[in-house]
């Protein structure tokens, strides 16, 4: 049914449009938009033309404007047809005189087009609240963004969006997860359990693996987003989280399960390597007083510039006019951060000369020149505390750099309480934090995952290990390839030959120095394999052929090493399985502070089982985005 503006919008169209005798006469009721695309005058829609003929714009009138389509005369053949497929009845209106009784309806191709375009744009809208939450789309400058752009498309109601998300695109998302899986020959699982201030929370479950292409995985399998009633349920669930799991995982596939603080079993330490160091740094400082005292002075300070905007603006016009240097930033102290106390304690360090001046002039905590040298101490103690932790958050480091990171750090602790004697305060808090590493990291040098990752690191190989090791790794390596006793039928033992590293990169790092220094100065055994020995084994001869390679780079990728060294692709199935074990399980963190749209969703209402997919989604989904759509 034409409106009236629309017929003006016609006629005048007819009056302009140019003669052309040989122009099909279709063209009358449609204009180009593009070379591809063609408008309808009658419906204002926009029609892609394939192959740019004018069967598809007949088509669109033959089912949505019959009468105009029966205005086309000059067509005989199309007029005709129409002729004998339609009846006319004589109802008032002259649009509505047309009852179509098609023994076959043609179906509009521009409806058909329709639903699909809308069907992607619902589930781009979908994905968009992976970000954003639900509140975002039903607001009203959103809604009249999206009516300018495509007054075609309406926006449904928030349960639409989140069904889509719950069922269809949470379908294709668990389908790809399984197909990522099967791919791999063994697979290290993390959990892990973050909480916020308001009881919310999110606990998960991810894998990570390294498939035959030497590409490493990381997947998400399961989220279970938490709040303040489920409180009495974390227990449940997190006994229940490997069994529960949908996708089928292998006992043999399974490498190894690493736990974090809040997961572990009761009474054990966590497997996470972030955590447990984290666990000596705070055992360290609760143990030493005298530095709690001076973290609490610091605070003080602290918090008088973060309640005065005044006394924090003098205290900025100091550095700016009196010292001439840029304005720092003091830092609060964050009980949910774990080195926050020490963060806030340098910070006030920084500040030191601006304190002391803003101090002549007001009262304030007073801070002595000797506690000015513990702080700056304490910091140089936790410097490589930090950049250890720092480096296995990263979710590229396996346990491989565990023994090497621990070795550095005994060699900095023991250098600090040597060096620090003259603060007893300082003194009693590295040996306390040395005292905690040894005992919290001691089962590292025996444990087969750590020494056999760290072997197999072209980076390390054999220089953090004692002939005891080295012969650990030496039979765990015949056992699993080759299925050799231990006694290797009376053949002498298989010895690692240790070669210095090639690297001379000098590093910033403390940490990465006091690394340097120990592979470059480790004993090098210039020790040649055992000929007699070798012949009997191509096992062992391998074995003794790695061992003679110069150890890489530590800035290099142990990866891409070995994918480029096929001639030891015999190896490939042993190395794949203890290089998939990340340092650490911090997954839960990072995905929980960035979806604090979601648990406000939560609060609005959302079911917490639809919120547990969502966050599944969200973790894989820049994994997967390729695959999914």
């Amino acid at each position: 049914m034409w409106t009236s503006a629309k017929s003006v919008q016609f006629r005048n169209y007819q009056r302009t449009a140019p003669m052309n005798k040989k122009k099909s006469n279709v063209w009358q009721y449609f204009y180009k938009t593009s070379g591809t695309v063609a408008t309808c005058l009658l419906c204002n829609r926009n029609y892609s033309r394939r192959g740019r003929g004018t069967t598809c714009l007949r088509n669109h009138l033959k089912s949505k404007h019959p009468p105009e389509f029966l205005s086309l005369s000059g067509d005989i053949k199309y007029l005709d047809l129409v002729k004998s497929e339609i009846s006319i009845g004589s109802p008032q209106h002259p649009t509505a005189q047309l009852e179509l009784n098609l023994h076959e309806t043609d179906s509009d191709p521009l409806d058909t087009e329709d639903n699909s375009y809308n069907k992607r744009c619902d589930e781009k809208l979908a994905l968009m609240l992976l970000n954003h939450s639900f509140e975002f789309i039903e607001g009203p400058g959103f809604v009249n963004f999206i009516r300018a752009l495509q007054p075609r498309y309406t926006i449904q109601p928030r349960s639409y969006y989140e069904k889509i998300l719950c069922e269809d695109i949470h379908r294709k998302m668990h389908h790809h997860l399984k197909q990522q899986v099967d791919l791999l020959d063994a697979i290290s699982l993390s959990t892990s359990l973050w909480r916020g201030d308001k009881g919310e929370g999110l606990l998960s479950l991810s894998c990570s693996g390294i498939s035959r292409d030497f590409q490493t995985h990381r997947l998400m399998l399961k989220c279970e987003a938490l709040n303040y009633e489920s409180t009495s349920k974390v227990a449940c669930w997190i006994r229940d989280l490997v069994p529960s799991l949908a996708i089928e995982l292998p006992k043999e596939k399974i490498h190894c399960i690493i736990r974090d603080e809040m997961t572990a079993l009761p009474g054990s330490l966590p497997d996470c390597n972030v955590h447990r160091l984290q666990m000596c740094v705070r055992f360290a400082l609760q143990s030493n007083e005298l530095l709690q005292n001076l973290s609490s002075k610091c605070k003080q300070i602290v918090d008088h510039f973060a309640s005065s905007k005044m006394a924090n603006d003098h205290l900025k016009f100091i550095q700016e006019i009196r010292l001439t240097r840029d304005p720092c930033t003091l830092i609060s102290y964050d009980p949910f951060q774990w080195n926050s106390a020490f963060q806030m304690m340098s910070s006030v360090f920084r500040m030191k000369d601006a304190l002391s001046l803003y101090c002549e002039e007001y009262s304030l905590v007073q801070i002595y020149p000797d506690e000015w040298i513990e702080i700056d101490l304490c910091s140089k103690v936790m410097q490589p505390c930090e950049e250890t932790i720092k480096i296995w958050s990263n979710p590229s480091t396996t346990t491989s750099s565990v023994i090497p990171l621990v070795a550095a750090l005994r060699d900095s602790l023991r250098t600090d309480v040597h060096n620090f004697v003259s603060s007893v305060t300082i003194c009693s808090f590295a040996r306390k934090l040395l005292e905690e590493l040894e005992m919290k990291f001691s089962h590292i040098t025996s444990d087969i995952k750590f020494l056999m990752a760290t072997y197999f690191d072209p980076r390390y190989k054999q220089a953090f290990f004692t002939e005891r090791e080295e012969q650990l790794v030496a039979n765990e390596v015949l056992l699993v390839l080759a299925g050799v006793p231990d006694d290797c039928n009376g053949q002498p033992p298989l010895k690692i030959i240790k070669v210095s590293s090639t690297s001379s990169q000098k590093n910033e790092s403390k940490i990465d120095s006091i690394l340097d220094s120990i592979l470059t100065t480790g004993t090098t055994n210039t020790q040649q394999p055992n000929t007699s020995m070798g012949s009997q084994s191509q096992i062992k001869n391998l074995l003794y052929l790695y061992n003679s390679e110069p150890r890489i780079d530590r800035n290099m990728d142990p990866l891409i090493w070995w994918r480029n060294n096929i001639k030891y692709n015999s190896l490939y199935g042993i190395v794949r399985r203890f290089l998939s074990a990340p340092a650490a399980s911090v997954v839960s963190e990072g995905l929980f502070r960035k979806s604090a749209h979601l648990y406000m969703d939560m609060q609005a209402g959302l079911n917490p089982e639809s919120a547990s997919k969502i966050l599944l989604i969200k973790s894989n989904f820049s994994f997967s985005n390729s695959d999914i759509n």
